[in-house]
């Protein structure tokens, strides 16, 4: 017959508070705890001074704080034991091993409060071994003392700055109150009360230029940031501590965080959706449209559907000659406010999807001459009115016809090579719609023969600006090469455009300062059928 067996759960106490010890990622964690008890204990403040004996080098932490004091020594060596009210446990969940923190983190350690005072090396305490207790005058704080802290002064002033930033209560560092411009008593956050716990929205009094970072805290400590944060514009959320839990030991994440995250975003959203219907209700038009990064950020965007106005971030206007690269300058340039419904109908608002040097510029040229606005194709709701009014011309044919052409070349230049066509003027056809222009040249675009169109009226070799945009291997861009040959085309231009032979000869002559011996001499020069020259004679 065989006997029945038995097996139940067992713990090893030394070995297991032994191993606690590598569960703490953070050393600092020791700093959070301490000020978590402290607050819990209805204290006004928490102070920590920092000092170092310079014969021994020994580090000291004295953390004290005035709340309701330590009822029980024996409850604060318990682990698993928090010592605190049902309420309180209801509430924020402690775990009661925060203090081993502090016994992991020095050598030795001291602790004073309601009239009772221990005093022992934390290798005894973590051994088990049995601490007196002794009396001592009670003086209305809990005093804690760290000696031989292995926190530097330094870390620990960091992290204090950190771990302040949104707790409920002042935190002194060595007399110095530190800055808690993130607590719900902060003198310039208001919070809004959320089914997560209570909210600042940030951005919602003078638009911001991005709004989808913020920071959580839990019981007052950071716990959460967004990973693309920004220090000064965010905002803030203190969660409600009997909705949410922290992970054991440390308390610096949160349990399931991705899932937390997820709910907390949602509630934010809300939050600003409800703020934002609210303050389109009294706001103009032009001044709830200047709040669109944040509703593009929050995926809002259908608050703008009915609103007259567009957002100035999606519309654009050509300011001068089209080019491809802002290296010669902007040609595209935002309004800076809001544009009027009745402006976009009266301009007129088109889609352009050209790449210049690859497409060409025609389309460009044709929307600057008509004065067109340009969609940016940033972020519009599907149902915005907007797109009523958006005339694509990349659903339009383009053609291009020259005027008059006098002669077709090549030009030749440091860094490019284009063929010209030079006429009086050319007309740029989309659809049944034409324009003639007289004084800017035009680029055809690597898929059409690398071709331009050049009118008599332009000399300025500009369109090379149109061409390429005369960068090396590196991606940097080469100023002089270019210079050089916007120079060379110019002179070009006048030489195949002028209808006089010596006009076209002194535009295309380099400049001979540099060669005193030619001063005040006059030559004649023969060229051959092929535009070489053949002879050079001194007159």
């Amino acid at each position: 017959m065989t006997q029945k067996q038995e097996v139940a759960m067992k713990v090893n106490p030394q070995k297991w508070v032994e191993s606690l010890k590598y569960s703490f990622t953070n050393k600092t964690t020791v700093l959070s705890e301490l000020m978590q008890n402290a607050r819990r204990a209805g204290a006004s403040f928490v102070r920590f001074d920092y000092t170092t004996d310079s014969a021994t080098e020994s580090n000291t932490l004295v953390v004290s704080d005035d709340g309701c004091g330590i009822e029980s020594m024996q409850t604060l060596l318990s682990v698993a034991e928090s010592g605190w009210n049902a309420d309180l446990v209801n509430q924020e969940h402690p775990f009661g091993i925060g203090f081993l923190s502090a016994l992991f983190a020095c050598r030795h350690i001291l602790v004073t409060s309601n009239g009772k005072e221990i005093s022992a090396y934390t290798q005894d305490v973590l051994a088990f071994k049995t601490i007196p207790v002794t009396p001592c005058e009670w003086k209305g704080t809990t005093d804690i003392v760290l000696v031989g802290i292995e926190l530097d002064e330094q870390t620990i002033l960091n992290t204090l700055r950190i771990l302040a930033r949104g707790f409920p209560i002042p935190v002194y560092f060595n007399g110095e109150c530190l800055e808690r411009s993130a607590a719900e008593d902060s003198d310039y956050l208001v919070f809004i009360d959320t089914e997560i716990g209570k909210v600042y929205l940030h951005g919602l009094v003078k638009p911001s230029l991005r709004n989808s970072s913020y920071e959580v805290y839990l019981q007052g400590l950071p716990i959460y940031r967004t990973p693309s944060f920004y220090s000064d514009r965010h905002h803030v959320i203190h969660l409600n501590s009997s909705r949410f839990d922290a992970r054991l030991p440390d308390r610096d994440k949160l349990i399931d965080e991705e899932g937390a995250i997820e709910r907390i975003t949602e509630v934010l959203r809300q939050a600003i959706e409800k703020r934002l219907r609210s303050m389109k209700m009294t706001l103009a038009a032009e001044e709830f449209a200047m709040f669109y990064q944040i509703m593009r950020d929050w995926q809002l965007l259908h608050l703008l559907n009915d609103v007259p106005v567009v957002p100035w971030q999606v519309l654009q206007k050509i300011v001068s000659y089209p080019v491809c690269s802002c290296q010669y300058g902007d040609f595209l340039e935002y309004p800076r406010k809001p544009v009027t419904r009745d402006e976009i109908e009266a301009r007129g608002i088109v889609m352009i999807d050209d790449v210049i040097e690859q497409d060409g510029a025609g389309r460009y040229l044709f929307a600057w001459k008509k004065g067109y606005l340009v969609y940016d194709k940033r972020y519009l709701d599907s149902e915005h009115w907007l797109h009523d009014w958006i005339d694509d011309l990349q659903t339009k044919e383009l053609r291009i016809e020259p005027v008059n052409v006098t002669d077709r070349f090549v030009f030749d230049g440091e860094l490019t090579s284009i063929n010209v066509r030079f006429c009086d003027c050319y007309r740029i056809h989309l659809d049944d719609e034409t324009i003639e222009i007289h004084d800017d040249a035009v680029y055809l675009g690597s898929d059409n023969d690398c071709e331009a169109i050049i009118p008599k009226q332009d000399v300025s070799g500009f369109v090379l600006k149109q061409v390429g945009r005369y960068e090396n291997e590196y991606d940097d861009f080469q100023k002089a090469l270019h210079e050089a040959d916007v120079e060379a085309l110019s002179r070009f231009c006048i030489a195949n455009t002028t209808t006089e032979p010596s006009d076209a000869v002194a535009s295309l002559l380099p400049d001979f300062s540099g060669c005193p011996l030619l001063y005040g001499k006059s030559f004649r020069i023969r060229l051959d059928p092929t535009g070489k020259v053949a002879k050079v004679e001194a007159a």
